[in-house]
């Protein structure tokens, strides 16, 4: 479909809409699965030009434009797509993709409704339920201009959060609850003691995705490292801890013990090479990053080693 537009050259490189000739000039198809967006510079290339030429193409295949779903919008007015709200704002005309609205409300709604459903829940298993939650919609956010969204999340959160504790303590008056639940660090931090310590949303970094060039395909073997470098940047990128993200690059983003490359999304695990209950320190060079799997199997081999000792 984006080839209906002139979207790539001979070598199959982006082509951007202000480079193409003709009708094309300006225009541009972005699609994810079943859903996509046309943009053109004017509402007339729209209507005569570009959707004529897309129902052409669904005819040929047995398919149809959603007359509930598709519409013609001016940038100002904005438009949701993804889960994501692109639009214009302010008088400068800037333009940003920010979370959907309806996305987060339905997020903080969520979490409300898990507290509400869990008031004498221990602390500990509350913030371990819910911080993946928290965690993984700040990542599928962390791509778009969602800095200020995190942050009246993350206020929006520590409100039910002392809403929940209060509640659990009638009688015990404010500094008490708040010596007990949240760490004095400057945010107020909702905790567990030393067990676990809750999310916050703006703690998460915004980052620019890095798109695949051309046509690269994982499947080429000549494009081996291309491909070693695109999961080093992913896997950087879900990386927070600067402790951790040194160990990977001293890795070189594999798992220290079977030398296979990390990648995102999957669990690594912390491995002491000397172990603490036999003196092993916290320091970094006691330290390496392993597979979850490569982490048992060792500690399995130390005990069948003492017991053959």
């Amino acid at each position: 479909m984006e080839r209906l537009f002139d979207a790539e050259d001979a070598e199959g490189r982006p082509k951007a809409p202000a480079f193409r000739k003709g009708n094309n000039r300006g225009v541009a198809a972005i699609r994810y699965a079943d859903d996509f967006v046309i943009t053109a510079p004017t509402r007339e290339v729209l209507e005569t030009y570009a959707r004529p030429r897309v129902e052409s193409f669904l005819k040929e295949r047995g398919l149809a434009l959603s007359e509930a779903k598709t519409r013609v919008v001016h940038i100002t007015e904005g438009f949701n797509f993804l889960g994501f709200t692109i639009r214009k704002f302010g008088k400068e005309g800037k333009r940003l993709t920010v979370p959907q609205q309806e996305k987060v409300l339905k997020h903080v709604r969520a979490v409300r409704s898990y507290l509400d459903a869990h008031k004498q829940t221990r602390t500990v298993e509350v913030i371990q339920t819910l911080n993946p939650v928290i965690r993984g919609w700040a990542n599928s956010y962390r791509h778009c201009a969602a800095k200020d969204v995190f942050c009246k999340v993350r206020h929006a959160q520590w409100h039910m959060l002392w809403v929940w504790a209060k509640r659990r303590h009638p009688n015990k008056g404010s500094t008490w609850v708040k010596a007990r639940y949240f760490k004095n660090d400057g945010y107020w931090t909702f905790h567990a003691e030393e067990k676990a310590e809750w999310v916050k949303p703006d703690a998460t970094p915004i980052t620019r995705f890095t798109k695949v060039t051309g046509r690269n395909s994982p499947y080429d073997p000549t494009l081996r490292q291309y491909w070693v470098e695109q999961k080093k940047r992913q896997v950087a990128r879900e990386t927070h801890a600067k402790q951790r993200l040194m160990l990977l690059q001293r890795q070189e983003y594999r798992c220290a013990l079977c030398r296979i490359q990390f990648i995102a999304g999957e669990v690594i695990e912390t491995d002491h090479i000397d172990l603490k209950s036999q003196g092993g320190t916290e320091d970094l060079n006691n330290k390496r990053l392993v597979h979850p799997w490569c982490h048992r199997q060792r500690h399995q081999k130390d005990v069948q080693q003492r017991l053959r000792a």
